[in-house]
């Protein structure tokens, strides 16, 4: 029995884009859009998620001690590079992640991106 070919890292990458951007779109109030030129998802006007220009790697929204819990876990996966030190993102290697964990990603993405809906105001009279 002849054993199936080694995925090439392009296989991968594309594989992971073509499951996480459907995945990504059935969640509430998402939309495709663009960030600084990349495709993008994001929930509202809020980002989730970007294709970076290297076409490798997606930047993500994610808390500061999420991203550190993430890169010390699996830094083959999750990094950062100084452009998004100060920022709350991480750095997704597409070549690397397996599609439980970068649905995990994602749907943490989604819930950080979640803007309360306004309430309407109540007017009360002033007590006398």
């Amino acid at each position: 029995m002849a054993r199936a070919k080694a995925k090439t890292d392009d296989e991968r990458i594309r594989e992971a884009l073509d499951d996480i951007v459907p995945f990504a779109l059935k969640l509430p109030d998402t939309v495709e859009s663009t960030s600084y030129g990349m495709p993008s998802i994001k929930r509202g006007k809020k980002w989730m998620f970007s294709l970076r220009k290297d076409n490798v790697t997606l930047s993500m929204g994610c808390s500061f001690d999420e991203r550190a819990r993430l890169m010390k876990a699996q830094p083959d996966i999750f990094f950062i590079t100084d452009h998004y030190l100060n920022y709350p993102a991480v750095v997704v290697n597409l070549a690397n992640v397996t599609k439980p964990i970068l649905r995990a990603a994602v749907k943490r993405a989604w819930e950080m991106a979640f803007v309360p809906s306004k309430r309407p105001v109540v007017k009360t009279k002033p007590a006398r």
